[in-house]
C-alpha cells in the first residue's frame, strides 16, 4: 500500500503546531478503543468544550472528528482535502453541522457547512436527511433543532425546527 496515514504525522504535528496537537495511543486514558498500531492526534479547543481528533489508522485511513460531524480520507488526494478541511474548521470559515430531532434530540445527520451558508434552507442544508420521507416526517411532526459548533465556541448556533 503506497499511502499510510502514520507516515504523515510529522507533517500533520508540523501543520497543526499553533494548535499544540497531542498524539494519543491506545495507552492513553479514554483511547483504548484505538487499535494497537493506531494513533490519535488531538487538537485541544481553549475557545470550546469540542476538540478535534485525527484516527491515523497504520495501512488504513484518517477520520477526522469534530463536534458531530466525522469524516474518513483514505488516499494522497483524501489527505489533502482532510488539510484543508482542517484549516477551514480551525479558521471559522466551516463548522460542524448537525440535525436532531423531537425533545430527547435523537440524532439524524451531521455535515461540515461553509460559515456563509448557515442562512440557507434547514431542508437545504441536511438535504442528506430530508430526502428520507421517515425523517422528514419526524421531524415535520415532532420538531427539532439544528446546531451548529465552530472552533470558536463563541459562534456556535442552534436554530429551532
Amino acid at each position: 500500500m503506497d499511502f499510510n496515514p502514520i507516515d504523515k504525522i510529522p507533517e500533520l504535528i508540523e501543520l497543526l503546531k499553533a494548535y499544540n496537537p497531542i498524539i494519543r495511543t491506545k495507552t492513553d486514558k479514554g483511547y483504548d478503543w484505538l487499535a494497537e498500531d493506531s494513533f490519535c492526534i488531538e487538537i485541544p479547543n481553549l475557545n470550546a468544550d469540542k476538540n478535534i481528533t485525527i484516527e491515523c489508522e497504520n495501512e488504513g485511513e484518517f477520520t477526522v472528528c469534530f463536534a458531530y460531524f466525522h469524516s474518513h480520507y483514505l488516499d494522497d488526494y483524501g489527505y489533502s482535502n482532510m488539510c484543508d478541511d482542517l484549516s477551514n474548521l480551525l479558521t471559522g470559515k466551516t463548522c460542524s453541522a448537525a440535525i436532531f430531532c423531537g425533545s430527547g434530540n435523537e440524532w439524524k445527520g451531521s455535515t461540515m457547512i461553509e460559515k456563509d451558508k448557515i442562512s440557507l434552507p434547514i431542508e437545504e442544508i441536511f438535504s442528506f436527511v430530508y430526502e428520507h420521507d421517515k425523517f422528514a416526517e419526524q421531524l415535520r411532526t415532532n420538531g427539532g433543532e439544528a446546531r451548529f459548533d465552530f472552533w470558536d465556541g463563541s459562534l456556535n448556533k442552534i436554530i429551532k425546527l
